[in-house]
């Protein structure tokens, strides 16, 4: 997408169109919108027509230069491939054409929920450019997208009242969360309805990261209990430190959330520049295994046989806890990848640059570690005594597909300890039929996932090669 230079993402400058899109959209899908830009629309009935996409977090719409209506173009639960085009649009200026990229979106115009094949993929030409590019174009095949009208009108009074509401909301859960006698429970509830809003309102992503204090508060608590925590209590008390560690989930899946969907917001890549620090110890936390109370061996039989279901019970809990806090972690330091990445690409800030993250990394420990978790999943999820991948696991398999390939790609150390360690779960359980047969065609992510994987493969071979 056109940006500012400052942030190589579009801004929300246009008041005019900022103003009809309040008053035509309904208060929960305006405050939604990501982004918008001019573009130029081609289609069997109009001929390179200057008119504005609007990016949400559910749809894609088009709307007239001034603005008069908004339709639909495509959702994006609907898209299925996007790929880069090698071609220069004609109707733009010499200088124009070398500042612009063209992305085809592809994208199902029928997906059934019993995972049938989808009938009709439309196309649309997208130009992904660079922040000095003023234009886009947009080229709509198979007879055009659906049509869509918004719903009457909001005024303009009823929208504010509603963002003036998730304000105070917002507001309410940070004076509550800040408060020094809190109780982890009392903790946990606030960022679970703090989580909850925000899923609903992406208003509350953006007023999380318009200053650092929440961010720099959550990153504070995650590291009071982990890896250990710091109350003495919980290093031999199972129950406590499982209820710790269903905080620190929580508190994980929060800040993935607010990570998730906000790569326009100028105001994150500028808490997360001011608050490095900050981010570079949650990072340690994520790649660390959280710590757990040892059962102290019993050596008299009566009392092994008297031993409680409740013990066995927490050892279980504690365990499942473990797991679910390692996938949590994952799709959390994926979504930080992503900004180290963008940065790598000029699409975010250049303070960010995925070497420097792999390089710190590489020189904590608990990296290996976690990179032996990460492979001991995927070959798990691969596993041909298991059902096909549901949406989530499918979702997380591609990220820790993304997770090897930086390592990979990025860290010589962590590239070697890999192609070194795994040379055989790669050659017998992590290999593409494995992976043809766990995730099903139909999911979006699918295509995308065995991309990845081939590129994976591929440097995991390239070194054997070498040596051969």
């Amino acid at each position: 997408m056109a940006s500012p230079a400052g942030s190589g993402f579009p801004a929300r400058t246009n008041s005019r169109l900022d103003a009809f899109l309040r008053r035509h959209l309904a208060p929960e899908v305006y405050d939604a919108i990501r982004a918008y830009e001019p573009c130029i629309v081609v289609s069997d009935s109009e001929k390179h027509t200057l008119k504005y996409l609007v990016l949400s977090d559910q749809l894609i719409y088009l709307t007239e230069n001034p603005p008069k209506s908004i339709r639909q173009v495509v959702a994006l639960r609907d898209v299925v491939a996007i790929d880069l085009i090698d071609d220069y649009p004609e109707f733009l200026s010499p200088q124009d054409r070398e500042t612009n990229q063209h992305i085809r979106i592809i994208y199902s115009t029928v997906l059934k929920k019993e995972c049938e094949k989808s009938k009709g993929v439309r196309k649309l030409l997208l130009p992904f450019h660079h922040a000095n590019a003023n234009n886009k174009k947009v080229k709509e095949e198979n007879n055009g997208p659906v049509f869509w009208r918004g719903k009457e009108p909001k005024s303009l009074d009823e929208s504010s009242l509603r963002s003036e509401e998730k304000i105070k909301h917002f507001s309410q859960l940070k004076s509550e969360l800040f408060l020094k006698d809190n109780t982890l429970r009392k903790i946990l509830c606030l960022i679970t309805e703090l989580k909850v809003a925000a899923q609903k309102n992406f208003i509350l992503k953006r007023l999380f990261w318009k200053t650092s204090d929440l961010f720099c508060f959550l990153v504070n608590k995650l590291h009071e209990y982990l890896p250990e925590s710091r109350d003495k209590n919980a290093l031999q008390n199972k129950s406590q430190r499982a209820d710790e560690l269903v905080a620190c989930i929580e508190i994980i899946q929060t800040l993935g959330l607010m990570f998730r969907e906000t790569e326009t917001e100028s105001s994150r890549l500028n808490t997360l520049a001011a608050k490095k620090g900050t981010l570079f110890n949650l990072l340690v936390i994520l790649i660390s295994k959280p710590q757990i109370p040892k059962s102290c061996p019993v050596f008299d039989t009566q009392l092994v046989a008297d031993s409680t279901l409740a013990e066995i019970s927490l050892d279980a809990e504690l365990q499942k806890l473990i797991l679910e806090y390692t996938d949590t972690a994952t799709a959390l330091l994926y979504e930080i990848l992503l900004v180290f990445q963008q940065g790598n690409l000029g699409l975010g800030s250049t303070k960010f640059a995925i070497s420097w993250m792999m390089s710190f990394l590489q020189s904590h420990p608990p990296i290996v570690t976690f990179v032996d978790s990460i492979v001991k999943q995927v070959v798990k999820g691969l596993s041909a005594s298991f059902q096909l991948l549901g949406p989530s696991q499918a979702v997380l398999l591609y990220q820790q597909f993304y997770i090897l390939k930086s390592c990979l790609q990025y860290s010589k150390p962590l590239a070697e300890y890999i192609r070194n360690n795994y040379r055989e779960e790669f050659r017998y359980f992590i290999h593409m039929p494995a992976l043809e047969k766990r995730v099903p065609l139909c999911y979006p992510i699918t295509q995308p996932t065995t991309q990845l994987f081939r590129e994976v493969l591929k440097l995991v071979e390239q070194k054997q090669c070498v040596k051969c």
